[in-house]
């Protein structure tokens, strides 16, 4: 797939290490550095970063550019197949689909709304079922898992969730379905347990230099119909434009 990249909508800040990202701890008024080792699907989403980088990087070679826009133009079929997480997926919504789509004349927010809806719901439900407390906590907050599709057109999107209410709300239920049906059909082609890579345990492992680190207990099964229900209600109220805004 041939994809076509404006470089002033890909800029994603400090590129993370592919391998260990190090994460700051205080200690007796000293920052420790810790290193976390990673999941497979972190160094992926590493990896895209790099790809990124690299497309946006005026001294790197012409070698260089094709390799990466063919490694980044992997990552958009994967992505497009179902392959990345949700947080891999709205990171790429962030960087390539919703700036491609914003070009079109005028601009379909209520289709955009859907799909990131349906990310969202199928991403928070793994929260609720992988994650514990802290960890969706790192994901809803440190991450800016809601809104890390919108980036720099939050405004846009807002606005268009108060303007349109009506149509906006229609678009996160279409979404929210569009999660349900894939997870009835087992449509589900990525790891659901990504949510465990974050979290305290996480931290406190890395802490002791272990090189394995235990994730949080799963949610039984028996309750997971109920977490898919607490899942479409926080994406509902979540892309809902608050009064006076």
């Amino acid at each position: 797939m041939k994809s076509k990249l404006h470089i002033t909508s890909i800029a994603l800040g400090v590129l993370f290490s592919v391998f260990m990202t190090p994460l700051a701890t205080h200690a007796q008024d000293r920052i420790v550095r810790v290193q976390t080792l990673q999941d497979a699907w972190q160094v992926r989403r590493a990896e895209t970063r790099a790809f990124i980088t690299a497309i946006g990087d005026e001294k790197a070679t012409q070698a260089q550019h094709a390799s990466a826009r063919r490694g980044f133009d992997a990552r958009l079929t994967a992505a497009e197949k179902g392959e990345l997480t949700p947080m891999e997926t709205m990171e790429l919504f962030q960087v390539f689909y919703i700036p491609k789509a914003l070009q079109q004349k005028p601009p379909r927010f209520d289709t955009m709304l859907r799909i990131i809806a349906a990310q969202a719901t199928m991403g928070w439900y793994d929260a609720l079922r992988f994650a514990d407390d802290s960890g969706r906590a790192e994901i809803s907050s440190n991450e800016a898992f809601f809104t890390l599709a919108f980036d720099k057109s939050t405004r846009d999107f807002v606005r268009f969730m108060k303007e349109q209410p009506d149509q906006a709300a229609a678009a996160v239920k279409a979404g929210i379905q569009d999660a349900r049906d894939k997870i009835a059909g087992k449509h589900i082609n990525y790891d659901p347990t990504w949510p465990a890579s974050y979290g305290m345990l996480r931290m406190q492992c890395a802490m002791t230099n272990a090189t394995a680190c235990e994730g949080p207990s799963p949610r039984a099964a028996a309750e997971w119909p109920a977490l898919l229900d607490q899942a479409a209600q926080r994406v509902g109220t979540v892309y809902r434009a608050a009064k006076g805004e």
